[in-house]
């Protein structure tokens, strides 16, 4: 995976999330594919779901996600689905743990 996703940082970071939510948004598919065999398809997954999905800017990116990496559907409706599932905000999330 070439350092060029990660322009944003003085060098390529450390930290796994990292690494994999800017090869999910940012990179080809055989970046991606190389991704997986490092990481493993259930923390990839793990981080698309909780990074991506609920970022609403990347509607087309999750349903490409869903269909061809993660492959949870061709059928679009059990895709929206399955992302809806997934698209609460980090502070939704926040606010849901403080009240209640």
């Amino acid at each position: 995976m070439a350092d060029k996703l990660y322009w944003s940082y003085a060098e390529a970071p450390a930290n796994e999330k990292i690494i994999i939510e800017h090869t999910l948004k940012y990179s080809d598919f055989d970046d991606i594919k190389e991704l997986i065999k490092k990481f493993n398809i259930s923390t990839c997954r793990k981080v698309w779901e909780s990074a991506i999905i609920p970022d609403e800017r990347y509607k087309k990116l999750n349903h490409f996600l869903a269909k061809y990496v993660f492959n949870i559907s061709m059928n679009r409706g059990e895709i929206d689905s399955y992302i809806k599932r997934f698209s609460k905000k980090r502070s939704d999330r926040i606010d849901e743990l403080l009240n209640g």
